[in-house]
Protein backbone atom coordinates (compact mmCIF):
# COMPACT_ATOMS: atom_id res chain seq x y z
CA UNK A 1 0.00 0.00 0.00
CA UNK A 2 1.25 3.48 -0.81
CA UNK A 3 2.43 5.78 1.91
CA UNK A 4 -0.30 7.79 3.59
CA UNK A 5 0.39 11.56 3.61
CA UNK A 6 1.39 12.86 7.01
CA UNK A 7 2.78 16.33 6.49
CA UNK A 8 1.98 19.09 4.02
CA UNK A 9 4.66 18.39 1.42
CA UNK A 10 4.37 18.61 -2.39
CA UNK A 11 3.58 15.35 -4.12
CA UNK A 12 6.39 15.86 -6.58
CA UNK A 13 9.04 15.87 -3.85
CA UNK A 14 8.34 12.60 -2.06
CA UNK A 15 5.00 11.05 -2.97
CA UNK A 16 4.03 11.28 0.70
CA UNK A 17 2.15 14.55 0.73
CA UNK A 18 -0.96 15.94 -0.90
CA UNK A 19 -0.81 16.20 -4.67
CA UNK A 20 -1.32 19.91 -5.03
CA UNK A 21 1.02 22.59 -6.32
CA UNK A 22 -1.13 25.68 -6.07
CA UNK A 23 -1.71 27.70 -2.93
CA UNK A 24 -5.40 28.28 -2.41
CA UNK A 25 -6.57 31.77 -3.16
CA UNK A 26 -8.14 33.99 -0.54
CA UNK A 27 -8.25 33.62 3.21
CA UNK A 28 -7.42 30.47 5.13
CA UNK A 29 -10.01 27.72 4.82
CA UNK A 30 -10.90 28.02 8.50
CA UNK A 31 -11.80 31.34 10.02
CA UNK A 32 -14.39 34.04 10.15
CA UNK A 33 -16.37 34.46 6.96
CA UNK A 34 -19.27 36.71 6.11
CA UNK A 35 -22.70 35.18 5.81
CA UNK A 36 -22.87 36.09 2.14
CA UNK A 37 -19.68 35.84 0.15
CA UNK A 38 -18.49 35.45 -3.38
CA UNK A 39 -20.15 38.57 -4.69
CA UNK A 40 -18.61 39.64 -7.97
CA UNK A 41 -19.16 42.99 -9.63
CA UNK A 42 -22.16 43.51 -11.86
CA UNK A 43 -21.46 42.63 -15.46
CA UNK A 44 -20.67 45.29 -18.01
CA UNK A 45 -22.55 45.70 -21.28
CA UNK A 46 -19.79 43.84 -23.09
CA UNK A 47 -20.01 40.95 -20.62
CA UNK A 48 -23.80 40.88 -20.86
CA UNK A 49 -23.52 40.54 -24.64
CA UNK A 50 -20.55 38.18 -24.66
CA UNK A 51 -20.69 35.32 -27.13
CA UNK A 52 -22.09 32.14 -25.68
CA UNK A 53 -19.45 29.44 -25.12
CA UNK A 54 -19.73 26.36 -27.27
CA UNK A 55 -21.28 23.48 -25.37
CA UNK A 56 -19.74 20.01 -25.63
CA UNK A 57 -20.94 17.95 -28.58
CA UNK A 58 -22.88 15.58 -26.31
CA UNK A 59 -25.07 18.39 -24.92
CA UNK A 60 -28.60 18.63 -26.40
CA UNK A 61 -29.16 21.09 -29.23
CA UNK A 62 -31.71 22.94 -27.11
CA UNK A 63 -29.05 23.78 -24.50
CA UNK A 64 -28.58 27.18 -26.13
CA UNK A 65 -32.03 28.10 -24.83
CA UNK A 66 -30.83 27.63 -21.25
CA UNK A 67 -27.76 29.76 -21.94
CA UNK A 68 -29.80 32.52 -23.57
CA UNK A 69 -32.40 32.53 -20.79
CA UNK A 70 -29.65 32.88 -18.17
CA UNK A 71 -28.66 36.23 -19.72
CA UNK A 72 -31.95 37.67 -18.48
CA UNK A 73 -31.47 36.24 -14.99
CA UNK A 74 -27.96 37.63 -14.38
CA UNK A 75 -27.74 36.26 -10.79
CA UNK A 76 -27.20 33.11 -8.76
CA UNK A 77 -27.54 32.53 -5.00
CA UNK A 78 -26.26 29.38 -3.27
CA UNK A 79 -27.16 28.37 0.28
CA UNK A 80 -24.03 26.54 1.37
CA UNK A 81 -21.87 25.42 4.29
CA UNK A 82 -18.75 25.62 2.10
CA UNK A 83 -16.11 28.27 2.69
CA UNK A 84 -15.37 31.16 0.36
CA UNK A 85 -11.86 29.81 -0.16
CA UNK A 86 -13.31 26.59 -1.54
CA UNK A 87 -15.78 28.43 -3.75
CA UNK A 88 -13.67 31.21 -5.21
CA UNK A 89 -11.78 29.29 -7.94
CA UNK A 90 -15.09 27.73 -8.99
CA UNK A 91 -16.79 31.12 -9.21
CA UNK A 92 -13.85 32.60 -11.10
CA UNK A 93 -13.88 29.81 -13.70
CA UNK A 94 -17.68 29.87 -14.02
CA UNK A 95 -17.78 33.62 -14.61
CA UNK A 96 -15.03 33.34 -17.22
CA UNK A 97 -17.33 30.97 -19.08
CA UNK A 98 -20.54 32.94 -18.47
CA UNK A 99 -19.47 36.55 -17.80
CA UNK A 100 -23.05 37.83 -17.62
CA UNK A 101 -23.51 35.74 -14.43
CA UNK A 102 -20.94 37.62 -12.40
CA UNK A 103 -23.43 38.33 -9.57
CA UNK A 104 -22.93 34.97 -7.89
CA UNK A 105 -23.09 34.57 -4.12
CA UNK A 106 -22.79 31.77 -1.58
CA UNK A 107 -23.60 31.70 2.10
CA UNK A 108 -21.38 30.02 4.68
CA UNK A 109 -24.06 28.67 7.02
CA UNK A 110 -23.97 25.76 9.44
CA UNK A 111 -24.82 22.39 7.92
CA UNK A 112 -28.42 22.17 9.16
CA UNK A 113 -28.99 25.91 8.73
CA UNK A 114 -28.68 25.55 4.93
CA UNK A 115 -31.84 23.44 4.88
CA UNK A 116 -33.70 25.08 7.74
CA UNK A 117 -33.37 28.50 6.16
CA UNK A 118 -34.51 27.24 2.78
CA UNK A 119 -37.45 25.24 4.16
CA UNK A 120 -38.65 28.22 6.19
CA UNK A 121 -38.42 30.64 3.28
CA UNK A 122 -39.81 28.32 0.62
CA UNK A 123 -42.73 27.43 2.88
CA UNK A 124 -43.62 31.12 2.85
CA UNK A 125 -42.97 31.35 -0.91
CA UNK A 126 -40.11 33.82 -0.47
CA UNK A 127 -36.79 31.95 -0.82
CA UNK A 128 -34.17 33.68 -2.98
CA UNK A 129 -32.00 30.53 -3.10
CA UNK A 130 -31.28 28.84 -6.42
CA UNK A 131 -28.99 26.05 -5.26
CA UNK A 132 -28.30 24.22 -1.99
CA UNK A 133 -24.78 22.85 -1.39
CA UNK A 134 -23.81 20.82 1.67
CA UNK A 135 -21.74 17.88 2.92
CA UNK A 136 -24.13 16.77 5.68
CA UNK A 137 -25.24 13.41 4.28
CA UNK A 138 -28.25 12.54 6.48
CA UNK A 139 -29.80 15.95 5.80
CA UNK A 140 -29.75 15.23 2.06
CA UNK A 141 -31.68 12.06 2.84
CA UNK A 142 -34.39 14.15 4.50
CA UNK A 143 -34.30 16.71 1.66
CA UNK A 144 -34.95 13.97 -0.88
CA UNK A 145 -38.25 13.10 0.84
CA UNK A 146 -39.56 16.66 0.46
CA UNK A 147 -39.78 16.76 -3.34
CA UNK A 148 -37.83 20.02 -3.30
CA UNK A 149 -35.28 19.35 -6.06
CA UNK A 150 -35.81 20.61 -9.59
CA UNK A 151 -36.47 17.92 -12.17
CA UNK A 152 -33.33 18.34 -14.26
CA UNK A 153 -31.02 15.74 -15.77
CA UNK A 154 -27.56 17.12 -16.34
CA UNK A 155 -26.07 16.27 -19.75
CA UNK A 156 -22.87 15.43 -17.83
CA UNK A 157 -24.53 12.45 -16.12
CA UNK A 158 -23.43 9.85 -18.67
CA UNK A 159 -19.81 10.94 -18.25
CA UNK A 160 -19.78 10.46 -14.47
CA UNK A 161 -19.90 7.50 -12.07
CA UNK A 162 -23.37 6.09 -11.56
CA UNK A 163 -23.47 7.54 -8.01
CA UNK A 164 -22.85 11.12 -9.20
CA UNK A 165 -26.59 11.67 -8.73
CA UNK A 166 -26.71 10.52 -5.11
CA UNK A 167 -30.46 11.00 -4.77
CA UNK A 168 -33.00 12.36 -7.26
CA UNK A 169 -31.83 15.89 -8.07
CA UNK A 170 -28.90 15.72 -5.59
CA UNK A 171 -25.55 15.76 -7.40
CA UNK A 172 -22.05 15.05 -6.13
CA UNK A 173 -19.85 18.15 -6.24
CA UNK A 174 -16.73 16.68 -4.60
CA UNK A 175 -15.65 13.54 -2.74
CA UNK A 176 -13.89 14.86 0.35
CA UNK A 177 -12.11 12.37 2.60
CA UNK A 178 -12.62 12.27 6.33
CA UNK A 179 -9.19 13.19 7.70
CA UNK A 180 -7.33 14.02 10.89
CA UNK A 181 -4.93 16.81 11.79
CA UNK A 182 -2.28 16.98 14.51
CA UNK A 183 0.08 19.50 16.06
CA UNK A 184 3.61 18.71 14.89
CA UNK A 185 5.17 20.93 17.58
CA UNK A 186 3.55 19.25 20.60
CA UNK A 187 4.25 15.72 19.40
CA UNK A 188 7.31 13.62 18.74
CA UNK A 189 7.64 12.36 15.15
CA UNK A 190 6.83 8.82 16.26
CA UNK A 191 3.48 10.16 17.55
CA UNK A 192 2.31 11.34 14.11
CA UNK A 193 -0.65 9.05 13.30
CA UNK A 194 -1.60 7.64 9.91
CA UNK A 195 -5.17 6.85 10.93
CA UNK A 196 -7.41 6.26 13.91
CA UNK A 197 -6.07 2.79 14.62
CA UNK A 198 -2.50 4.06 14.93
CA UNK A 199 -3.75 7.04 16.94
CA UNK A 200 -5.39 4.68 19.43
CA UNK A 201 -2.07 2.91 19.96
CA UNK A 202 -0.28 6.24 20.41
CA UNK A 203 -2.60 7.56 23.12
CA UNK A 204 -2.89 4.22 24.92
CA UNK A 205 0.90 4.15 25.28
CA UNK A 206 0.75 7.35 27.39
CA UNK A 207 -2.81 7.65 28.69
CA UNK A 208 -2.23 10.41 31.24
CA UNK A 209 -0.40 12.53 28.63
CA UNK A 210 -3.18 12.34 26.04
CA UNK A 211 -6.31 12.41 28.21
CA UNK A 212 -8.60 15.07 26.73
CA UNK A 213 -6.17 15.84 23.89
CA UNK A 214 -8.27 14.56 21.00
CA UNK A 215 -11.04 16.63 19.41
CA UNK A 216 -13.83 14.89 17.52
CA UNK A 217 -17.05 15.99 15.83
CA UNK A 218 -20.06 15.62 18.12
CA UNK A 219 -22.31 12.86 16.67
CA UNK A 220 -25.42 14.94 17.33
CA UNK A 221 -24.15 17.28 14.59
CA UNK A 222 -25.25 16.18 11.09
CA UNK A 223 -21.73 16.01 9.67
CA UNK A 224 -20.45 14.59 12.96
CA UNK A 225 -23.00 11.80 12.83
CA UNK A 226 -22.13 10.96 9.23
CA UNK A 227 -18.34 11.02 9.73
CA UNK A 228 -18.51 8.95 12.92
CA UNK A 229 -21.12 6.50 11.68
CA UNK A 230 -19.41 6.22 8.32
CA UNK A 231 -16.22 5.04 10.01
CA UNK A 232 -17.85 2.62 12.44
CA UNK A 233 -20.04 1.06 9.72
CA UNK A 234 -17.54 0.94 6.85
CA UNK A 235 -14.11 0.32 8.39
CA UNK A 236 -13.31 -3.11 9.81
CA UNK A 237 -13.07 -2.91 13.60
CA UNK A 238 -14.35 0.66 13.57
CA UNK A 239 -16.28 0.45 16.83
CA UNK A 240 -13.37 -1.25 18.58
CA UNK A 241 -11.12 1.62 17.53
CA UNK A 242 -13.69 4.15 18.76
CA UNK A 243 -13.95 2.42 22.12
CA UNK A 244 -10.18 2.83 22.48
CA UNK A 245 -10.12 6.49 21.36
CA UNK A 246 -13.24 8.12 22.74
CA UNK A 247 -12.19 8.06 26.42
CA UNK A 248 -9.39 10.46 25.40
CA UNK A 249 -11.65 12.76 23.34
CA UNK A 250 -13.75 15.90 23.65
CA UNK A 251 -16.67 16.46 21.27
CA UNK A 252 -17.12 19.77 19.42
CA UNK A 253 -19.76 20.98 16.96
CA UNK A 254 -17.58 23.08 14.65
CA UNK A 255 -14.72 22.30 12.28
CA UNK A 256 -13.33 25.76 13.04
CA UNK A 257 -13.14 24.94 16.75
CA UNK A 258 -11.58 21.54 16.08
CA UNK A 259 -8.84 23.16 13.99
CA UNK A 260 -8.26 26.13 16.28
CA UNK A 261 -7.77 23.92 19.35
CA UNK A 262 -5.08 21.92 17.60
CA UNK A 263 -3.38 25.11 16.45
CA UNK A 264 -3.40 26.46 20.04
CA UNK A 265 -2.13 23.17 21.48
CA UNK A 266 -5.25 22.57 23.56
CA UNK A 267 -5.70 19.43 21.48
CA UNK A 268 -2.89 17.39 19.97
CA UNK A 269 -5.24 15.85 17.41
CA UNK A 270 -8.63 16.50 15.84
CA UNK A 271 -10.27 13.64 13.99
CA UNK A 272 -13.09 13.06 11.52
CA UNK A 273 -12.74 16.46 9.86
CA UNK A 274 -13.66 17.06 6.24
CA UNK A 275 -10.56 16.98 4.08
CA UNK A 276 -11.85 20.20 2.52
CA UNK A 277 -11.14 21.83 5.90
CA UNK A 278 -8.28 19.73 7.29
CA UNK A 279 -5.93 19.72 4.31
CA UNK A 280 -6.01 23.47 3.55
CA UNK A 281 -5.74 24.24 7.27
CA UNK A 282 -2.57 22.13 7.48
CA UNK A 283 -1.09 23.61 4.34
CA UNK A 284 -1.64 27.17 5.52
CA UNK A 285 -0.22 26.50 8.99
CA UNK A 286 3.42 27.12 8.18
CA UNK A 287 4.32 23.54 9.07
CA UNK A 288 2.57 23.59 12.46
CA UNK A 289 -0.09 21.07 11.45
CA UNK A 290 0.19 17.69 9.82
CA UNK A 291 -2.70 15.73 8.37
CA UNK A 292 -3.51 12.20 7.28
CA UNK A 293 -6.06 10.00 5.65
CA UNK A 294 -6.88 6.82 7.61
CA UNK A 295 -4.62 3.95 6.53
CA UNK A 296 -7.04 1.32 7.84
CA UNK A 297 -9.91 2.78 5.85
CA UNK A 298 -10.90 6.31 4.82
CA UNK A 299 -14.52 7.36 4.46
CA UNK A 300 -15.28 9.77 1.62
CA UNK A 301 -18.08 12.22 2.31
CA UNK A 302 -19.71 13.54 -0.86
CA UNK A 303 -20.28 17.28 -0.91
CA UNK A 304 -23.45 17.62 -2.91
CA UNK A 305 -25.65 20.28 -4.46
CA UNK A 306 -29.17 20.55 -5.76
CA UNK A 307 -31.06 23.04 -7.89
CA UNK A 308 -34.30 23.75 -6.03
CA UNK A 309 -37.70 23.82 -7.70
CA UNK A 310 -38.33 27.34 -6.46
CA UNK A 311 -35.09 28.78 -7.91
CA UNK A 312 -35.71 32.34 -9.08
CA UNK A 313 -32.81 31.94 -11.55
CA UNK A 314 -33.33 28.36 -12.75
CA UNK A 315 -31.33 28.62 -15.97
CA UNK A 316 -28.31 30.13 -14.25
CA UNK A 317 -28.59 27.36 -11.65
CA UNK A 318 -28.63 24.64 -14.33
CA UNK A 319 -25.57 26.16 -16.00
CA UNK A 320 -23.78 26.18 -12.64
CA UNK A 321 -24.65 22.55 -11.91
CA UNK A 322 -23.49 21.40 -15.34
CA UNK A 323 -20.29 23.41 -15.03
CA UNK A 324 -19.47 21.89 -11.63
CA UNK A 325 -19.92 18.39 -13.03
CA UNK A 326 -17.80 19.07 -16.11
CA UNK A 327 -14.07 18.39 -16.34
CA UNK A 328 -13.39 22.14 -16.26
CA UNK A 329 -15.57 22.58 -13.19
CA UNK A 330 -14.04 19.63 -11.38
CA UNK A 331 -10.58 21.08 -11.96
CA UNK A 332 -11.79 24.33 -10.36
CA UNK A 333 -13.24 22.34 -7.46
CA UNK A 334 -9.78 20.87 -6.90
CA UNK A 335 -8.14 24.29 -7.06
CA UNK A 336 -10.45 25.34 -4.23
CA UNK A 337 -9.21 22.54 -1.99
CA UNK A 338 -11.97 19.97 -2.51
CA UNK A 339 -11.59 16.53 -4.07
CA UNK A 340 -12.62 15.93 -7.70
CA UNK A 341 -14.01 12.58 -8.74
CA UNK A 342 -14.67 12.85 -12.47
CA UNK A 343 -12.39 10.28 -14.13
CA UNK A 344 -11.26 12.50 -17.01
CA UNK A 345 -10.56 15.66 -15.00
CA UNK A 346 -7.13 17.18 -15.53
CA UNK A 347 -5.70 19.01 -12.54
CA UNK A 348 -2.70 18.97 -10.24
CA UNK A 349 -4.15 20.75 -7.22
CA UNK A 350 -5.53 17.91 -5.07
CA UNK A 351 -5.57 14.15 -4.82
CA UNK A 352 -8.59 13.01 -6.80
CA UNK A 353 -10.82 10.16 -5.67
CA UNK A 354 -8.89 7.96 -8.09
CA UNK A 355 -5.59 9.11 -6.53
CA UNK A 356 -6.85 8.20 -3.06
CA UNK A 357 -7.84 4.75 -4.23
CA UNK A 358 -4.41 4.18 -5.75
CA UNK A 359 -2.67 5.56 -2.67
CA UNK A 360 -4.67 3.71 -0.02
CA UNK A 361 -6.09 0.77 -1.96
CA UNK A 362 -9.55 0.75 -3.47
CA UNK A 363 -10.85 -1.49 -0.69
CA UNK A 364 -9.86 1.13 1.91
CA UNK A 365 -11.74 4.07 0.40
CA UNK A 366 -15.41 3.97 1.35
CA UNK A 367 -18.03 6.24 -0.21
CA UNK A 368 -20.69 7.46 2.24
CA UNK A 369 -24.15 7.34 0.67
CA UNK A 370 -26.68 9.80 2.10
CA UNK A 371 -29.93 8.34 3.39
CA UNK A 372 -32.64 9.63 5.65
CA UNK A 373 -31.82 8.52 9.20
CA UNK A 374 -34.82 8.11 11.55
CA UNK A 375 -34.48 9.92 14.85
CA UNK A 376 -34.56 6.68 16.86
CA UNK A 377 -31.60 5.35 14.85
CA UNK A 378 -29.59 8.53 15.45
CA UNK A 379 -30.43 8.45 19.14
CA UNK A 380 -29.34 4.81 19.46
CA UNK A 381 -26.06 5.59 17.73
CA UNK A 382 -25.36 8.59 19.95
CA UNK A 383 -26.12 6.53 23.06
CA UNK A 384 -23.62 3.88 21.97
CA UNK A 385 -21.04 6.56 21.17
CA UNK A 386 -21.50 8.20 24.58
CA UNK A 387 -21.20 4.83 26.34
CA UNK A 388 -17.88 4.25 24.55
CA UNK A 389 -16.71 7.74 25.57
CA UNK A 390 -17.34 6.85 29.21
Amino acid sequence: MSTVPRTPAPKASSGAGPSRRHLLRGAAAVGSLTALGGTLSACTADEANAAAPQAPAYYPAAYDRIVDASRRERKLLIYSNTSQTNWQPVFDAFVRRYPWLSDIRATNLGGSAVYERYYSESGAGTSPADVLANNAGPLWGDYATRNAAADYRSPEKDHLPDWAELLPGVWTMSTDPVALIYNRKTLDPDQFPDGLRSLAAIVEARPSRFLGKIGVYDPTNAYGYASNQGYTSKVAGGWDTFRRLLPFAHADHSSGTLVEKVVSGEYDFSINLSGGVAIPAAEHSGGLLGWSYYAEGTVVMPRALSVVKTAPHPNAARLFLDFLLSAEGQAAVAEGGLVPYRPDVRQDAMDSLQDMRRRLGADRVHLYRPVRVPERVREAYVARWEKAAG
